[in-house]
């Protein structure tokens, strides 16, 4: 076998390493990013919620009060929040912050 074909098959496979290299260094900062991105969004989510934690009721549009359905100028306390026109936020509920 000639020692120029032996030369260039050499480094052809060096090259095929460092693109290789190249392509696991680049996926490797590109899963770091967006775990970074990821982790960041969770953490001001539940600063969010740790600051917010209650949204209005829907039922009774945040007033504490409900019109009956049958009497019109009845008015009552809303059963779904209590009368405080306030509900804990979906997420708050679930991750237990307060």
């Amino acid at each position: 076998m000639p020692a120029h074909l032996t030369l260039t098959t050499a480094l052809d496979r060096t090259t095929a390493g460092a693109d290789a290299l190249a392509a696991f260094a680049t996926a490797a900062l590109t899963v770091t990013a967006l775990a970074a991105l990821l982790f960041g969004a969770v953490a001001l989510y539940r600063w969010s919620l740790r600051r917010h934690p209650y949204t209005d009721c829907r039922m009774c549009k945040g007033t504490g009060r409900r019109r009956s359905r049958l009497f019109a100028h009845s008015v009552g306390h809303c059963p779904d929040c209590s009368g405080t026109g306030l509900k804990p936020r979906l997420g708050a509920r679930l991750l237990n912050v307060r």
